[in-house]
């Protein structure tokens, strides 16, 4: 029931919420002017690294993806899209950073590889990659026929390094005579006569056996890393001793582990004097390995520096090959190289070293 008594008392408790809404907008008023002046400050905040210059975020952007001529990602982790979802601002600098976008790469120099091998491009993206031929600097092609090869040929200013195949039931001749720069070719089954190639002017050879290969390494005289690929029986005998005088390093492998009808005379055959690292599979020193190996080194007079064996059976002990073979200061051997395409996934990284 109400009386006097209760309604001053509700009028008095009234008056003291009000006193109290007052109380708290003045604090929400004080609170608001001073979140406006902290957002402020923030506002006038830049963070370190939003304030180096475009081209310094553009250059670091170029040392995220995999170095040229390596190959980015289409997408995911290390691919340049990854550089776009970060903020605008640095999506906008990916955007106009040349060298993340080979396609969009104005007058920069290209690198090209296919994969997986074996499979040859449409007539479309042979024509596209032919307008640029003035680009090419690092390129992996498939070529099926005397069109294609023929398709390719012509000035090639920066060409540096070119693993090329012919895939088909024809092997057309490959011809690269306005190629000043080219110093690496990996070849593979390939017919090129050694008038057609500048065999001369390189210095990284890696040849899949084939007729001509005798031929090719009496003209290819600077080699300096020569990789030797036999596959099957020799056709053709080497009647006379190659000499390859700036030679650092040599492989000698297998294509395929198992080929029992692999020649074994190459070794033999081969005098390089400057020699420091040899690489070749037990296989292909046989009947006798340290014999072969001894000859080798004696002939060609010189002073090696690394020797490894290669495969995964041995004939010889590995206490006999360093017995015999003391004087070579790192000795190794490596049974998980068995023939070419293990070598080449082991050695995957050093795909793009031009010497």
């Amino acid at each position: 029931m109400s009386t006097t008594s209760s309604r001053a008392a509700d009028r008095a408790r009234i008056a003291e919420i009000d006193d109290k809404i007052l109380a708290l907008k003045h604090s929400i008023q004080v609170l608001e002017a001073e979140k406006m002046r902290t957002q402020e400050r923030l506002d006038e905040y830049t963070y370190p690294v939003l304030s180096l210059p475009n081209e310094i975020v553009s250059e670091i952007f170029n040392h995220f993806v995999p170095i040229y001529p390596s190959p980015p990602p289409l997408v995911g982790y290390l691919s340049p899209t990854v550089l776009t979802h970060i903020c605008r601002t640095w999506r906008e600098i990916a955007f106009t950073t040349p060298a993340l976008w080979r396609a969009r790469s104005r007058g920069l120099p290209l690198s090209f590889w296919m994969q997986p091998a074996g499979q040859t491009l449409s007539d479309e993206c042979l024509a596209a990659l032919i307008f640029h031929r003035a680009r090419w600097e690092y390129m992996t092609l498939m070529l099926a026929s005397e069109s294609d090869a023929a398709g390719v040929q012509g000035a090639m200013p920066l060409l540096l390094q070119l693993d090329i195949l012919s895939w088909g039931n024809t092997r057309p001749r490959i011809r690269f005579d306005e190629a000043p720069r080219l110093r690496s070719v990996i070849f593979w089954s390939n017919h090129s006569s050694t008038e057609t190639f500048p065999w001369s002017q390189l210095t990284s050879l890696t040849l899949l056996y084939d007729a001509d290969c005798p031929a090719i390494l009496q003209h290819a005289v600077n080699l300096i890393y020569f990789h030797l690929v036999l596959w099957g029986e020799s056709e053709t005998a080497v009647t006379a001793d190659i000499r390859l005088p700036c030679l650092k390093t040599l492989v000698l492998t297998q294509f395929e582990e198992g080929d029992d009808h692999v020649a074994t005379h190459y070794l033999e055959a081969l005098i390089a004097p400057s020699l420091r690292t040899l690489e070749v599979a037990e296989a292909l020193l046989q009947p006798n390995p340290v014999g072969a190996l001894h000859s080798f080194i004696s002939k060609s007079g010189c002073h090696l520096q690394e020797l490894c064996i290669t495969g995964d059976t041995r004939s010889v002990s590995e206490v006999v090959y360093r017995h015999r073979f003391k004087d070579v200061p790192k000795f190794s051997f490596d049974m998980a190289v068995t023939d070419y395409y293990s070598y080449a996934e082991k050695f995957s990284e050093k795909r793009y070293v031009v010497l």
